[in-house]
């Protein structure tokens, strides 16, 4: 597998193509929100970012209701061939940006709007992924957790399995991974240790883990990293919420060199 990674960019950094550089650097080939590339000359910013050796992944789709065309000319525009959006109804209400519970019609529902959307977006070859939090294993409808039954009542969505997520809610990741099968494009590699943060949204506070570097924590990377390469899965990206103790920089490092040390990562 190849090493990728989400986020790692502050508004305090600066220029961000400078830090993207210092993160090619360490190892990495892929990035994922491309959507950074859309400011300013889009063409150049791509150039700028395959000449250091980096390939962009994925553009963000932001609901069920986004529009497809757009999502295909942000796709094209900085050439990737993933899509992916990353918190549904379920996840906006756990995390405390929608005051309702979604029930199971509204659930459904949804489902129905991305599988429509991923569809479009598949006769352009571009792959609509969903990322998982904790909540769509935690949160069952019909005694059926909501990942599973969204990959049940779905044909053309495909999955950004975060496996740190997976591993939060109480479920093996390998398992995960091996049942959703060919559904699963990419995966997230993020990693947490006892003891729960407090957070604040929309509509009141909220628990998130105690993230930290990939490799240092709960999640048995090593066993998520061979599945996911006997999968033929191509990239394992690292994601971390918040620093504590190390910088972005430090993180990737570190994160990098515990992949390559099981031997699944290039």
């Amino acid at each position: 597998m190849k090493a990728g990674f989400i986020g790692f960019i502050t508004p305090e950094m600066g220029d961000p193509y400078k830090e993207l550089e210092k993160y090619a650097q360490i190892g990495y080939t892929g990035m994922e929100s491309g959507d950074l590339l859309l400011q300013g000359d889009v063409k150049e910013n791509v150039k700028r970012v395959r000449d250091m050796g980096l390939i962009p992944l994925t553009v963000h789709c932001p609901d069920a209701d986004a529009d497809a065309g757009e999502l295909i000319r942000k796709a094209q525009a900085v050439g990737v061939s993933y899509v992916v959006n990353y918190a549904l109804c379920a996840a906006m209400y756990r995390f405390n940006f929608r005051e309702t519970d979604p029930d199971y019609d509204e659930f459904r529902r949804e489902l129905e709007k991305m599988d429509k959307l991923a569809g479009e977006l598949k006769k352009e070859g571009i792959q609509l992924l969903f990322h998982n939090h904790d909540v769509d294993f935690t949160k069952c409808y019909k005694g059926v957790p909501a990942m599973y039954l969204m990959s049940a009542l779905t044909e053309n969505l495909n999955f950004e399995v975060d496996t740190g997520w997976v591993t939060y809610a109480g479920h093996d990741p390998q398992v995960v991974l091996r049942d959703l099968g060919e559904r699963v494009s990419l995966i997230h590699v993020k990693d947490f240790v006892c003891g729960e943060v407090p957070r604040k949204g929309t509509y009141g506070s909220h628990t998130m883990p105690r993230f930290t570097t990939p490799g240092t924590g709960k999640l048995n990377l090593r066993g998520v990293l061979q599945t996911a390469s006997e999968m033929g899965i191509p990239y394992a990206i690292v994601e971390q919420d918040f620093q504590y103790h190390l910088t972005e920089l430090e993180t990737l490092t570190a994160a990098y060199l515990n992949m390559k040390e099981t031997g699944f990562v290039d």
